[in-house]
């Protein structure tokens, strides 16, 4: 989504990948900007911003003018309420059992570009989890090691959670559906604003 925003919008920015299979989100520098280590994060000025909704905001509110799409209607219209609804909708969806899930369950995935090593080092760390939680030093960054331990000890628990395939196909099937009703309303709309701009009723998540 932020990936789609920065396009739509049209704006330069530096980006640098981390990957979390190889655990460059565990890494200090990275810590130091989100102890959560979620990405994506973006970095503007002094602001430092991890939760995707709330960097699409910052980018909406404070990268305007003649030159820039507005991506987010007008609050108060029409297209504005019917944006809140399917991005709440959207929202709602456990996107972090989708991601775990297809790492850890690649089978479940059409084509899937997932590559082995990525669940080979999931699954390493789910097996290996109370030692290495054990083993964890932050002697170099103290200051890092107790909302560490919290977040992996959150990590690991939700992972397991998530490596069962019944359960994962029974998300996997109501996403389906979500979509469905996304992709029928988008037809709808299509119709009905042919021949004019009508990308803004889905906001930054249709284009």
């Amino acid at each position: 989504q932020v990936r789609l925003v920065i396009a739509e919008k049209g704006l330069p920015c530096e980006e640098r990948d981390v990957s979390m299979p190889l655990m460059e989100h565990k890494e200090p520098w990275f810590m130091r900007l989100n102890l959560g280590e979620e990405v994506p994060v973006i970095i503007h000025r002094d602001n430092i911003i991890s939760d995707y909704n709330q960097i699409i905001d910052y980018m909406e509110k404070n990268f305007t003018g003649e030159n820039v799409t507005q991506l987010i209607p007008e609050p108060g219209s029409l297209l504005h309420s019917r944006v809140l609804q399917y991005w709440e909708l959207l929202d709602s969806l456990p996107m972090d059992a989708y991601t775990h899930g297809c790492i850890l369950h690649p089978e479940l995935t059409t084509d899937s570009m997932i590559p082995k090593y990525a669940t080979a080092e999931i699954r390493r760390h789910l097996a290996n989890a109370s030692t290495e939680l054990m083993k964890l030093d932050h002697e170099e960054e103290p200051q890092l090691s107790e909302p560490y331990l919290s977040k992996q000890k959150k990590l690991m628990a939700k992972i397991l959670e998530h490596d069962n395939v019944n359960y994962l196909k029974k998300i996997l099937g109501e996403l389906g559906m979500v979509l469905d009703q996304i992709e029928a309303e988008l037809e709808k709309r299509k119709l009905e604003y042919q021949g004019r701009s009508w990308a803004a009723f889905m906001g930054c998540f249709s284009t």
